[in-house]
């Protein structure tokens, strides 16, 4: 037994989970969290500030939000997408709920051909 003891105690580090670090991901806790939910829309631009990153959009509903048509002020991702976009133009977007409980438009691009 007091053989089996020390042979035990070098093999009990190998039963324990490795690190995330150890397999090869550098995903930290946050990584653990479910995706975000990309949820689409279609409407037309009201009008937009370029400088400040927002649009405002004349919706129709968006189901997966469970919201009715309407106007609202959203943020946008990236500040070059309003380049590509002007107001009285219908749209298609994508809408997420950021971490800090704002929506924010990841995608939009011109919805007529």
């Amino acid at each position: 037994m007091s053989r089996l003891l020390p042979a035990l105690a070098l093999l009990a580090p190998l039963a324990l989970p490795a690190p995330a670090a150890a397999m090869g991901s550098t995903a930290g806790p946050q990584a653990q969290k479910t995706a975000v939910q990309a949820h689409p829309g279609q409407g037309t631009v009201n009008r937009m500030d370029a400088a400040a990153g927002k649009v405002n959009i004349t919706h129709g509903p968006i189901p997966s939000l469970g919201w009715s048509g309407m106007t609202m002020d959203f943020q946008v991702q990236s500040k070059a997408d309003l380049a590509r976009i002007k107001p009285g133009q219908q749209v298609s977007f994508d809408v997420i709920k950021s971490a800090d409980g704002r929506y924010l438009i990841t995608r939009i691009t011109s919805a007529t051909r």
